[in-house]
């Protein structure tokens, strides 16, 4: 028998040691994980040298520190649930603005407008990046997709703990928007259509899908929903106090704003009025009437105070069509409490008739919606007109985007104030029907009437009464789109396309937990 070390080293024998002993060849996999593991030493190291870099060019201590809060920050939003980073946006989103002030300024107009800036303003306008040509809220959402993916792929749990399902009928119907306005996009190229305005036009188009599918995934059920609402009431309540300080501000300087904040916050306003109102009406008490009493007061103050009419419509409708929705005992108290006011409301409307303001100014605007000639409602009845011109050009496909709509009849100048007044509409419906025509206004709108039928389901099979809220909560918000839409530029505001996100996010968690729609449910059977 050979000895040991002539078979460790005859010729048979591998240079390398038997095979068992081999190291395997790293992988592109192993190398990638291997990095990871090394990431966190690399970025302490580089957050160490940077921040030192910035002492010696600066010998500004807060500038050495900020490497380090930024990447507290980033490490905070990759190692969090995604509910908590999604409440700041939401936070950020519904509570700066850029009211019309002329004189208004000091501490707080020094953090409402970096704010509003960074937040709504394209950031190539902020910061000397000609690329960024996003809005803060529009880069957020599209990093959050980006680790929502990531999550997905890496199969992280850290979103899934307590998850329930949800339906994906709404999704469905979101998807075959964007293949539309995909298709409304290179149709609209074809004819000639001009990029850079059809990039401003289909936005809310891609956005909408894309925070609704980064809401849903955020929120784990629909008890979830609970402190989104929480923190769009906390910034309604301070942007009220905010604006109306402004207000008061340039009016002991002589001049009286056209609104307190923007015209986007007719829906944000109302909707959170309204929740907190049902949410009384599904569950009363004395102690909760006086709270709830206090906030409405406080957001009626702001509705009157931004002075924008379509409000005034939106409240009213909701409750309407409220109404519509409710049974059981709710109904008959409902009816009792009109029988009771209904007196005082027929006086209080008989009298705004004649006294325009103060107390009535809101039943002034009301009944002066129908009839108004003011310069503002006649210029809008010309643009309609422009409007439906446009659509019986193309009635089937519409023309695509990049395309401006026909002005036959010559408006008022405007565009000074609003330059983009022609690739976009204060009647978002007729304009994207224009557009769009009849077969993609099928599939952009059909999302709406989705929900719709699913709120209404929700609020039929609720037991509770947070579900019931939630569902009537959801219609609201989808009557107060559309009428907004109608009479403004309801369809391209960023905060109206959030409150749609959050209320289908918010349905397909209700739809499955109330029994309103089956998680087996298939829209086409097989």
């Amino acid at each position: 028998m050979p000895p040991i070390r002539q078979l460790a080293t005859g010729p048979t024998a591998s240079r390398e040691g038997p095979k068992s002993l081999r190291q395997p060849k790293p992988t592109v996999a192993s190398r990638f994980r291997g990095l990871l593991r090394r990431l966190p030493a690399i970025t302490i190291g580089a957050v160490v040298v940077l921040g030192l870099t910035l002492l010696g060019k600066t010998g500004n201590p807060l500038a050495a520190v900020l490497p380090c809060i930024l990447a507290s920050v980033v490490w905070l939003v990759w190692t969090l649930p995604l509910r908590y980073t999604l409440g700041v946006l939401v936070f950020a989103q519904t509570f700066f603005f850029q009211p019309a002030y002329v004189y208004a300024r000091g501490p707080l107009w020094s953090l409402m407008q970096p704010g509003h800036d960074f937040t709504n303003v394209f950031l190539n306008k902020v910061v000397p990046v000609g690329a960024l040509s996003l809005t803060g809220q529009e880069l957020g959402y599209g990093a959050l997709l980006m680790l929502m993916s990531i999550r997905i792929l890496r199969r992280d749990r850290v979103d899934m703990i307590g998850r329930k399902s949800g339906t994906n009928l709404l999704f469905v119907f979101l998807a075959l928007e964007l293949l539309v306005t995909a298709w409304l996009e290179v149709w609209g190229a074809a004819k000639g259509g001009t990029m850079r305005w059809s990039l401003f036009q289909m936005r809310p188009f891609i956005m909408l899908p894309v925070e609704t599918a980064v809401i849903s995934y955020a929120m784990r059920n629909s008890r979830d929903f609970i402190p989104v609402v929480i923190t769009m009431t906390v910034a309604v309540v301070l942007k009220i106090a905010i604006g109306w300080a402004f207000v008061r501000q340039d009016i002991s300087y002589g001049y009286t704003p056209p609104y307190m904040t923007s015209h986007g916050d007719t829906v944000l306003f109302v909707t959170v009025l309204f929740c907190w109102v049902a949410a009384w009406m599904h569950q009363h008490s004395w102690k909760r009437l006086a709270g709830t009493l206090v906030l409405m007061g406080w957001i009626l103050l702001g509705i009157q105070v931004n002075n924008r009419r379509i409000a005034w419509v939106s409240l009213v409708a909701s409750f309407v069509v409220f109404y519509t929705v409710v049974n059981g005992n709710l109904r008959r108290r409902v009816n009792l409490a009109l029988a009771a006011v209904s007196p005082f409301v027929a006086v209080y409307l008989l009298l705004a008739r004649t006294h325009t303001t103060g107390f009535f100014a809101p039943g002034a605007q009301l009944i002066g919606i129908a009839g108004s000639s003011d310069g503002s409602s006649q210029w809008r009845v010309l643009e309609i007109q422009n409007l439906i011109f446009t659509l019986r050009q193309q009635r089937i496909f519409g023309s695509g985007f990049g395309h401006e709509w026909i002005e036959i009849i010559k408006l008022p100048e405007i565009s000074a104030a609003f330059p983009q007044y022609r690739q976009a509409a204060h009647n978002s419906v007729l304009w994207i029907l224009g557009l769009s025509g009849a077969f993609g206004f099928i599939f952009i709108w059909m999302p709406l009437v989705v929900g719709i039928y699913l709120a209404a389901r929700s609020y039929r099979f609720a037991r509770t009464p947070f579900e019931r809220t939630a569902a009537a909560t959801c219609i609201t918000i989808a009557l107060c789109y559309v009428n907004q839409s109608w009479g403004d530029l309801g369809l391209v505001e960023p905060l109206n396309t959030l409150l749609m996100a959050t209320s289908w996010a918010l349905l397909g968690k209700l739809a499955i937990e109330t029994g309103a729609w089956s998680s087996k449910a298939r829209i086409v059977s097989s």
